[in-house]
C-alpha cells in the first residue's frame, strides 16, 4: 500500500525530506509526493486517490519567502486536547489539528536555533530561549507525539497498513576528556585534586589511590572503563567511548593525545570487548571542517593501527558546542556516521523534540546531509551539578526521561564521563542502579 501525499506548491526539498523522515523513516510507510492547488496535505491511497484521505494543517510551509527563517515564522504555541501544538489549524472531519509535517520538520532541524540570536558564553543556543522550555514541554518528545497522532489518524483509515514497530532500547556513551589524571595533568593541577580529595570530597582513600596511580595506571581514579563496560556488559547494553584529541583551544605536543601508549591500547582494548570507539572533537572544531577533519583521521589512523574495525562512526561534540547547520556539514565531510551531541547542558530533556535517531538536514543549502542526528538527553554532570538536585531527585529525573523514550519506543541516551561521579564504590554503586532501572524491563 502506497501513500499519495498532496501538498501546495513550494519549498519541495524541506517537504520531501521531511515526509520522508515521518512517513518512511519512522513509520516505514510508502509513500509519493504530488503538488496540487490546495491549502493543506492530504493524504490518500495512491490506487484510490480519490476514497478516503487524511488531512494535515499546512502552516509552518504556508510561510512567505522574505519571512522564512525570521522571527516572523517563529511559532505561537497553543493547545489542542492537552497537546501542545506548534504549528497547526482549528480540527475537521478527516483533519488533524497540528501541522505535523512543518512542526517536525521545526524541532529537526533546530529551525529556531538560526533565527534566535541568544547564545550563553561557550557559543551554545541555551534551553531557556527554546520554544520546547517556554512552553513547558522539553520533557516530552513532542515529534514523537506528533507522529503517533498522524500514525493513529492513517491506521483507522486504512486497518490494512501495517506501519514500522521500534523498540526502546538505551545508549550508554562516554566522553573520554582525561583519560589518566595522573598523566594529563601537571604538577600543579595534580595537586589541586588531591587537595580536593582530601578537603572537598573528604576521601583520604582516593587521595592515596591517586598518588599510587602515578607508577600504576589501574589505580588512576579516571581508569574506570573495564568498569563501565562490565556494567554495560550486565545490563545487555554497549557502550561507545568518544576521545577527546586536545583540550586546549591550539593543537599541541605531549600529554593526552591519541598516540599516547596507555590510550592507544585502550582503543584495542574497547573494540575487543565489543564496545564502540568514537569521535569527540576538541573545543573549537563546531565551526572548523578542516579541523574535524584532521582530528578524526588522527583517531582512525590509530585506531587502524590497533586493530579497531567498526561499520560506522560517530560522536559528540567537546562542551556540546554546536552551531547550525555548520557543525552538521562538518561532520558529513569528514565522512562520519552520526552525531549525538544535541542536548542541553542546562537541563535534561529533548532538545530535538524526538527519542529517535533521524537523518538531517541543512537549511542553509536546503538538502539532506549523509549524516544522522542520535538523540541524547541526560548528562551526569547536568543532573548532578548544573540542575542541583540530590541523588534520590536525579534518579527521579532521568527515570522520567526513560519513561517518555519507553513510552514511544525510542533510544535513551545517556552520557556518563569516565572521570566524574564514578570516583568511589559509592558512586559507582548509584550509576550501576542507575543503568538497572533504566535497562530492566
Amino acid at each position: 500500500m502506497t501513500l499519495l501525499v498532496e501538498t501546495p506548491p513550494g519549498y519541495d526539498a524541506e517537504r520531501r525530506y521531511i515526509i520522508g523522515v515521518v512517513l518512511g523513516d519512522r513509520l516505514g510507510l510508502d509513500w509519493t509526493l504530488r503538488t496540487a492547488d490546495r491549502a493543506d496535505v492530504r493524504i490518500a491511497l495512491a490506487e484510490d486517490a480519490q476514497g478516503p484521505s487524511v488531512r494535515v494543517p499546512d502552516v509552518l510551509f504556508a510561510t512567505p519567502r522574505e519571512a522564512w527563517l525570521t522571527r516572523a515564522s517563529l511559532p505561537s504555541v497553543e493547545h489542542s486536547d492537552g497537546l501542545p501544538v506548534l504549528y497547526g489549524a482549528a480540527a475537521e472531519p478527516s483533519r488533524l489539528a497540528v501541522d505535523v509535517f512543518g512542526s517536525a520538520f521545526f524541532m529537526l532541524t533546530r529551525y529556531e536555533e538560526l533565527v534566535v540570536g541568544d547564545r550563553d558564553p561557550y557559543g551554545r543556543f541555551p534551553a531557556s530561549a527554546s520554544v520546547a522550555a517556554r512552553a513547558g514541554f522539553l520533557g516530552t518528545p513532542m515529534v514523537d507525539a506528533y507522529v503517533e497522532l498522524l500514525g493513529d489518524a492513517l491506521a483507522r483509515t486504512w486497518p490494512r497498513l501495517r506501519r514500522r514497530r521500534h523498540e526502546y532500547r538505551v545508549l550508554l556513551t562516554h566522553d573520554v576528556d582525561d583519560p589518566l589524571a595522573a598523566v594529563e595533568h601537571g604538577p600543579r593541577d595534580f595537586a589541586r585534586q588531591l587537595g580536593g580529595d582530601l578537603v572537598r570530597r573528604h576521601d583520604a582513600r582516593l587521595a592515596v589511590r591517586r598518588v599510587r596511580s602515578l607508577r600504576d595506571h589501574r589505580l588512576d581514579p579516571h581508569n574506570t572503563y573495564d568498569f563501565l563496560m562490565d556494567v554495560s556488559e550486565r545490563h545487555g547494553l554497549r557502550s561507545a567511548f568518544y576521545f577527546l584529541a586536545y583540550r586546549d583551544e591550539r593543537p599541541r605536543d605531549g600529554g593526552y593525545v591519541y598516540e599516547h601508549p596507555f590510550v592507544r591500547r585502550l582503543l584495542g582494548h574497547i573494540a575487543r570487548r565489543g564496545h564502540e570507539v568514537g569521535l569527540h572533537p576538541s573545543f573549537c572544531t563546531y565551526r572548523d571542517a578542516a579541523r574535524t577533519r584532521e582530528e578524526f583521521t588522527r583517531l582512525r589512523r590509530v585506531a587502524d593501527a590497533e586493530g579497531v574495525q567498526q561499520d560506522q562512526w560517530g560522536g559528540r561534540q567537546h562542551f556540546l558546542r554546536w552551531e547550525n547547520p555548520q557543525t552538521w556539514r562538518n561532520w558529513e565531510a569528514a565522512g562520519l556516521a552520526y552525531d549525538t551531541t544535541l542536548a542541553y547542558p542546562e537541563v535534561v530533556g529533548f532538545r530535538t523534540g524526538t527519542c529517535h535517531p533521524y537523518r538531517v538536514f541543512d537549511l542553509q543549502e536546503r538538502r539532506p546531509l549523509d549524516l544522522w542526528e542520535v538523540p541524547f538527553q541526560v548528562m551526569d554532570v547536568t543532573v548532578l551539578s548544573t540542575m542541583g538536585l540530590g541523588r534520590d531527585a536525579a534518579r527521579t529525573a532521568v527515570l522520567d526521561v526513560a519513561a517518555e523514550c519507553r513510552r514511544y519506543a525510542g533510544c535513551l541516551g545517556i552520557l556518563w564521563h569516565n572521570n566524574t561521579y564514578l570516583r568511589s564504590s559509592r558512586e559507582q554503586r548509584w550509576y550501576e542502579e542507575l543503568v538497572a532501572a533504566v535497562a530492566g524491563r
